[in-house]
């Protein structure tokens, strides 16, 4: 289940932050020590978006929060 925001600055999705200095979410994802920018995004759901894609072009064993794999 997910949370619910209590500021619109803290994102309801794992790896999707607010960004002051450039006034947008970003989102990354880390494995094994390395981390991976996503880039910033007008909105939280696209970031977790394009952090799934990543997920999925990595082959990373982290679960999705947007996005749905494909058997």
């Amino acid at each position: 289940m997910k949370r619910k925001s209590t500021n619109s600055r803290v994102s309801i999705y794992t790896g999707v932050g607010w960004n002051r200095e450039t006034q947008s979410w970003k989102s990354s994802v880390s494995e094994k020590g390395v981390k991976y920018d996503c880039g910033y995004y007008d909105n939280e759901r696209d970031a977790a978006k394009v952090r799934d894609r990543k997920i999925l072009a990595l082959s990373l064993d982290k679960p999705l929060q947007v996005l749905k794999r494909v058997a």
